[in-house]
């Protein structure tokens, strides 16, 4: 258990020099492990491009020389376990350091507020207010002002506990993992498993939360070169689980029509909700199948989350491409000098750094009315960030490479202003009245969301974006038509 007095006044840098050290151990075991295949093992087993003699045969055969093969790769196979392991351990000491120093930062916090209302606080925990003098032991107003703040200082207690609970928690944890990286596991003679066990080891010791809301905020607290080897050990996995969303949370810019079925429709929402019915038809002939489909979805009332493609918004509109592009040509500098000088820290390491552009409303997008009547007509405007993961390794002439992948966001609230009008079709079509439905029960308004396949470019080249995808129109499409739509706010 962490003590109030141990996390107020500890250090946690040998924590962090400690997993320097076994990231080292890691890396130069890599190494080994590497030269041992290429130098040894092909060699003598006549594969690969060092083989004693001309490929598909082998200088020396045999019953000895089968046994020879098989040991040395089990050998090799036993330091890439041993590596793996070297890496848990690695990742569970950092991450155990970043815990304890945002826990020790929580309690400073809470510790100060305490102190700044006149409080005491000794290093078992105790919080102590200086009583009121004599003079004033009996006088209502300051025994009221007494209370208040010490009510006030019970908020900054609460703070005190939750941090020592946290590292409390955070030591416990690290001690689970660390106890877990069995030596005894890492020889695969014994243990065919030896190597994907410790690959689950790795990534047992840095603690990816399941939800995929929460991955983000955890990717940013996972050492730079940790995120690197396990993007090495595991990039598919974690790609899916969430490593390339961003931080920024949306939520939508207004309430639009307002509470959703106030009131009881009367003949004219019914007549209404018919003929919004046809436009879904006359969205699809015109070639509107995204406006269809959203205002299909928005008369089925569900109010349930809606996804669109991301990877067709890109294909269909080169404008939507060229914002893109010009989101991430203005974050190449400061992206590129941030992994760099991670890189740098991390020894010449492979370094991974998330990273994504700033949600502002001159970073979102609106489709023309004109040129992509399609969306414009399903989403009109979305807010729009791009996130993703620059990654730092050497490179063939010794340089450093820059890279990135990413992915594009975008959300929206399907709603309706009343004060604007859309032509849907040849009609003009009131959005007073498109709220009435939403008001009446007929429909019901939604959120939408949606992220693009995963791109890699190379930071500051200027190469045009290439959406990801199957490059089909609609086969990535989910669902039927939908909402011959409008622009939303």
């Amino acid at each position: 258990m962490v003590t109030f007095a141990q996390l107020r006044h500890g250090s946690f840098e040998p924590l962090g020099k400690a997993g320097d050290t076994w990231n080292g151990v890691s890396g130069h075991v890599e190494q080994i492990a590497g030269r041992l295949r290429s130098g040894v093992l092909q060699p003598l087993t006549g594969v690969g491009p060092h083989a004693f003699s001309a490929p598909g045969s082998r200088a020396w055969t045999g019953l000895a020389a089968d046994e020879a093969a098989r040991e040395i790769g089990l050998l090799a196979d036993e330091l890439t376990a041993f590596r793996y392991e070297a890496l848990a351990v690695t990742a569970a000491l950092r991450r155990a350091e970043s815990a304890f120093a945002r826990a020790r930062q929580d309690l400073l916090r809470a510790v100060g507020d305490a102190e700044g209302l006149g409080a005491t606080v000794s290093d078992d925990g105790t919080v102590t207010l200086p009583p009121l003098p004599a003079e004033e032991r009996n006088d209502p107003d300051s025994i009221a002002y007494q209370k208040r703040k010490w009510d006030e200082v019970q908020q900054h207690i609460e703070a005190m506990r939750k941090a020592v609970t946290t590292a409390t928690e955070a030591d416990t944890t690290a001690a689970a993992a660390l106890r877990a990286l069995d030596p005894t596991q890492v020889d695969p003679a014994t243990r065919p498993g030896a190597v994907q066990d410790a690959k689950a080891d790795v990534m047992g010791a840095v603690g990816m939360p399941k939800d995929r809301k929460d991955v983000p905020a955890w990717w940013a607290t996972v050492d730079p070169a940790v995120r690197a080897q396990l993007l090495e050990l595991s990039p598919g996995p974690l790609i899916e689980a969430g490593i390339l969303d961003p931080t920024y949370k949306w939520s939508p810019p207004d309430s639009g029509a307002g509470p959703f079925h106030v009131r009881e429709p009367d003949a004219g929402d019914r007549t209404f909700h018919a003929f919004a019915t046809t436009l879904v038809a006359g969205g699809t002939v015109m070639g509107r199948e995204d406006a269809a489909r959203h205002m299909q979805h928005f008369l089925d009332a569900s109010g349930e989350p809606l996804t669109v493609s991301v990877d067709r918004m890109l294909r269909d509109d080169p404008n939507f491409r060229n914002h893109v592009d010009s989101l991430l040509a203005a974050g190449d500098a400061q992206w590129r000098e941030t992994a760099l000088a991670a890189y740098q820290k991390a020894g010449g390491s492979p370094v991974a750094v998330p990273v994504e552009t700033e949600r502002t409303k001159r970073n979102d997008y609106t489709f023309g009315q004109d040129q992509q009547p399609n969306w414009f007509t399903a989403v009109g405007s979305q807010a729009c960030v791009v996130s993703g993961l620059v990654t730092v390794k050497p490179g063939a002439d010794g340089k450093p490479a820059v890279s990135m992948q990413y992915q594009v966001n975008v959300w929206d609230k399907y709603n309706w202003d009343q004060l604007k009008s859309t032509n849907i079709a040849g009609v003009s079509v009131s959005d007073k009245d498109m709220q009435r439905l939403h008001q009446t029960g007929l429909a019901q308004e939604y959120d939408i969301s949606g992220r693009s396949s995963t791109s890699t470019r190379t930071v500051g080249d200027d190469s045009p974006l290439v959406p990801g995808g199957t490059g089909e129109r609609y086969a990535d499409r989910e669902g039927g038509p939908a909402d011959p739509g409008r622009q939303t706010r």
